[in-house]
């Protein structure tokens, strides 16, 4: 997949999430955004028939005009979590006619994320990195 800075719900048909680390998830708020932090892999190194790294990306994941939140997850005994798959499907106009409405579905490997929204943006915040390992790691921050 050829690095791009932005990705849109214009992009879904060629984006894939599979494995791609979440590290956070913030709730929508007034602006019925919900946002993921992730590591999106651009690329996966293959050497015959075993991985040998990725290219990845440190990014944010924000779901727009968000509601019908419905959020179902086990963690248990998990550590990092990572996203299975993203799917949408459902597609029709918004309530004013001005949007259309998808359903998202957020596979995740401790659980489902459900909701609907108008689309989404996924910006990178560096370039994608070569990494032996799916996750790139947080820093965490104490204030």
């Amino acid at each position: 997949m050829t690095f791009r800075n932005v990705w849109t719900d214009a992009d879904f048909a060629e984006m894939g999430w599979h494995d791609a680390v979440v590290y956070s998830m913030t709730f929508p708020q007034a602006d019925f955004v919900i946002r993921f932090d992730v590591d999106y892999i651009f690329q996966w190194h293959w050497t015959d028939k075993n991985i040998r790294g990725w290219d990845a990306a440190p990014c944010t994941l924000e779901f727009l005009n968000v509601s019908n939140l419905q959020v179902a997850l086990d963690w248990q005994m998990q550590g990092d979590t990572s996203i299975q798959d993203i799917t949408r499907q459902n597609s029709r106009p918004s309530p004013n006619g001005k949007f259309t409405l998808w359903d998202y579905r957020v596979e995740l490997d401790v659980g489902n994320i459900g909701f609907s929204a108008t689309g989404f943006t996924q910006t990178a915040r560096t370039p994608p990195t070569f990494s032996t390992s799916r996750s790139l790691g947080r820093r965490l921050i104490v204030k």
